[in-house]
């Protein structure tokens, strides 16, 4: 909301004292619309195709809470990486664990062979969305527009963990730049809104979009750079 600043929590002096992260996070779940839309209060970003996941990074450890997988962590051990890309500890991330191929590309086949077990093909992502705790604090009453900016300033880009990108306000044209891309979803957060578990309301949309055949599939560093213009 307009006047917020950024300020990021400031752990407790002794470690001891800071509040643990919850065992589990209550995903908030985003309201489906008709179609794509403009509006000045909505970020729009990539309604990424993986699977929704939580990263915990708590006292240097992480830990991802991810459905149907009892040990996130262990299926996609390549994301520790995550841990020395934060400019803090006691955080919590929401966001998405994609497969990439060779090329770098997201790749369904890839991603349902590693949550069948296999854990040789492909290269684990996470692309994340959203901050939940920072410093050990929850930041959860705090307006996405906050939180996404804290997102950013913490989580430093990596080739394998990164922030999402996304635009403000015209939703229209990122939904015909993903078409383009051959992606099939667009996300739309308000960015006046608070997170809360369960359904989200209009503080989370989701727009089916109509892809286009690439003629390629694009790679995850293409996405993030969502080509608006010629």
């Amino acid at each position: 909301m307009p006047g917020e600043q950024l300020q990021l929590p400031v752990p407790p002096a002794d470690d001891r004292q800071a509040p643990r992260l919850p065992s589990r996070i209550a995903p908030m779940q985003a309201t489906q619309v008709d179609a794509p839309f403009d509006d000045a209060d909505y970020f729009f970003e990539p309604w990424w195709p993986g699977l929704r996941a939580f990263a915990l990074v708590e006292r240097g450890g992480l830990r991802l809470q991810a459905d149907g997988l009892a040990d996130a962590t262990a299926t996609f051990p390549e994301v520790q990486e995550l841990l020395g890309q934060l400019g803090e500890d006691g955080v919590v991330l929401d966001g998405t664990l994609l497969v990439l191929d060779d090329e770098g590309r997201p790749d369904s086949s890839l991603l349902r062979a590693r949550l069948d077990g296999d854990d040789r093909p492909g290269r684990p992502a996470y692309v994340a969305s959203d901050l939940l705790w920072a410093g050990g604090q929850p930041v959860t009453r705090r307006s996405f527009r906050v939180r996404r900016r804290w997102l950013e300033a913490l989580l430093a880009p990596g080739d394998r963990v990164t922030a999402g990108h996304g635009y403000v306000g015209d939703g229209t044209l990122v939904a015909e730049a993903l078409a383009s891309l051959g992606i099939d979803g667009l996300s739309a957060r308000q960015l006046s809104a608070r997170y809360r578990g369960g359904p989200a309301g209009a503080a989370w949309l989701r727009a089916s979009i109509i892809p286009a055949e690439p003629l390629a599939r694009p790679t995850l560093a293409l996405i993030l750079r969502l080509p608006l213009t010629d």
